[in-house]
């Protein structure tokens, strides 16, 4: 089955194009090609007026958006809603929404009201010389990459996290602007009810747009030795990333230092690991560094088939030689 319609969504942030539609719509032009392939946009918000100018000019043949009050803070049945309309209006034969926090949400939603399927946290897209679109999803904990394909149903949809592809520098084409009509919002009724926004600064450099990233696994072995990373990232101008154990184990107040599929995805300069095994949960969300170092006292850790160079040892030590080096 051919796929000639793609949409994908544009998450806003206060009213800002994030990060992630453009790498969606740079992954969409590098795999869908061909005169009768159409890209769009689709986004939503109370206040859609700068993105819908910003994606216009972003590689896209059309922006589909929807401005409503209702839509200022995110809202799964308002905005599912939205998007189920613009989705109607375009009829796309693949959907592509970052794995974020809100599209985590909003992603499997759109799939039920459409009876269709969704493939969640995907590290590739692929189209096959036959045309069929599938998508590549960690399974069996990070041990093996699955194919996951939706050959019966429309649109076939898939979630993806912020920073895994690249954004491109998109050609500006001649873009058609459609307006969704609000009053699909107006008309949805939600037992949903926002009581307060409450938003937190993140401490340091996020992640996400660090240089350099010092990153330790459940090898790191205690809170004592993780605070010693965070020494060391300090002073070596950096962050600290983590995997999950790390997280599990409460040597990090939150998920927001946690890199891979459940987590985010960096592109540093930099990036130095330690205690990481290298599950393909992770290494999907740091492969693109500009240089990896790892240190693990297991030489067949996996992650050494993605490092430059590679220590097999105890981490502690070298870590404590270059707190003592700067």
């Amino acid at each position: 089955m051919e796929n000639k319609n793609i949409m994908v969504y544009a998450e806003l942030d206060n009213g800002k194009v994030q990060s992630s539609a453009l790498e969606l719509m740079s992954k969409a032009r590098s795999l869908f090609t061909g005169d009768d392939v159409k890209i769009v946009y689709v986004t939503v918000g109370d206040d859609t007026k700068a993105a819908v100018e910003e994606l216009s000019k972003a590689g896209a043949d059309a922006v589909y958006f929807c401005e409503n009050a209702k839509l200022n803070i995110f809202n799964v049945d308002y905005f599912s809603a939205a998007v189920g309309e613009a989705i109607k209006m375009f009829n796309p034969d693949v959907v592509l929404m970052p794995a974020s926090t809100y599209g985590e949400e909003l992603a499997p939603t759109v799939a039920l009201q459409f009876k269709t399927a969704g493939a969640a946290h995907c590290v590739d897209l692929v189209l096959r010389e036959n045309g069929e679109f599938v998508t590549h999803v960690p399974a069996f904990g990070g041990k093996v990459i699955g194919e996951i394909l939706i050959p019966n149903t429309r649109p076939q949809i898939a979630s993806i996290k912020p920073g895994l592809f690249t954004a491109e520098a998109l050609e500006a084409k001649e873009c058609e602007v459609i307006a969704v009509d609000p009053a699909v919002v107006d008309n949805t009724k939600s037992k949903i009810k926002a009581i307060e926004v409450v938003e937190k600064e993140p401490e340091g450099i996020p992640v996400e747009k660090a240089d350099l990233i010092v990153c330790g696994g459940f090898g790191v072995g205690s809170q004592e030795n993780w605070d010693k990373l965070e020494e060391l990232a300090a002073k070596m101008g950096g962050t600290t990333g983590c995997t999950r154990p790390v997280v599990d184990e409460g040597w990090v107040p939150d998920d927001s230092k946690m890199i891979g599929t459940s987590g985010k995805g960096v592109r540093p300069k930099v990036y130095v690991g330690f205690g990481i095994s290298g599950a393909a949960h992770h290494l999907c969300g740091m492969k693109d560094a500009g240089l990896i170092i790892s240190v693990n006292s297991d030489g067949e850790a996996p992650v050494f088939g993605a490092s430059d160079y590679a220590v097999v040892g105890d981490g502690m030590p070298v870590v404590e030689a270059l707190l003592e080096k700067l």
